[in-house]
């Protein structure tokens, strides 16, 4: 349910000389689950957290209008990096996402799936979604989407998984990619689930200012560290999304 929120606009995004001039409102508080108090508060609410919904092509045609009343924020796919040839791809519905839910005035940030198995990868997909977004408002952070693709037997697959990363060279494809999204202006964050967070990524080796979106569809998040958003059901619904189902968040605001 939609909850009466105001929300806090982090920056308002003009193009000078081909460049991104970005000005950021920094307040800083400590907001309960968040892994550092200098975060971007985005969410002006006394309310323990705010409901949001992430989508991507998969989610059909969206009536944002209905959406945008339904619930306080959307995180859209922009795009994603195939895990078997490895090419970078848009998402199919993103421009139509991010265009009419920017005219329902709903903030959204974006998210990119991964597969990239070195930092130049994650920055080449870095520089992917900032040129993709440029022409829209994109008010809250850009996720990188780790997590491995598993085969009909339940086995992960992919480049990803086939390359066997260590945790410390998987906290540095994720930190080059985010840096790079930060020096573009946005903020930045790490999307992945509990048990990738707890056993596969070396946490303590990500850079302290990113937004931890963490997907853990139990009573209650098991994963071991702080974090920012829960992504609690992936069989939820909202008003205006038509798919059978829809990705539920929880963004920890007050």
């Amino acid at each position: 349910m939609k909850l009466s929120v105001k929300f806090t606009k982090p920056r308002k995004r003009v193009l000078l000389a081909g460049a991104v001039i970005a000005a950021a409102i920094i307040i800083t508080a400590a907001v309960l689950n968040k892994s550092d108090a200098g975060k971007q508060r985005f969410f002006n609410t006394d309310a323990e957290y705010v409901e949001g919904i992430d989508v991507s092509q998969h989610n059909g045609e969206i009536d944002w209008n209905k959406a945008a009343k339904a619930t306080d924020f959307a995180i859209i796919r922009a795009g994603y990096r195939t895990y078997g040839d490895g090419n970078i791809t848009e998402d199919s519905r993103f421009r139509e996402n991010a265009a009419r839910a920017n005219g329902a005035e709903i903030p959204i940030g974006v998210y990119f799936y991964t597969q990239a198995i070195t930092p130049d990868e994650a920055e080449d997909e870095a520089d992917f979604v900032i040129d993709l977004i440029k022409p829209y408002d994109i008010d809250l952070p850009v996720f990188i989407d780790f997590e491995y693709p598993y085969d009909s037997d339940g086995n992960a697959t992919g480049r990803m998984n086939s390359a066997a990363l260590s945790g410390s060279e998987i906290a540095d494809i994720l930190n080059a990619f985010c840096s790079r999204i930060k020096r573009a202006g946005f903020s930045a964050g790490v999307y992945s689930s509990s048990s990738l967070l707890n056993f596969n990524i070396k946490t303590s080796a990500l850079n302290s200012d990113l937004f931890i979106w963490v997907a853990d569809y139990n009573s209650k998040v098991t994963y071991l560290g702080k974090y920012d958003m829960w992504q609690y059901s992936k069989r939820g619904a909202c008003d205006g999304v038509n798919s059978k189902y829809t990705d539920l968040n929880r963004w920890y605001a007050g």
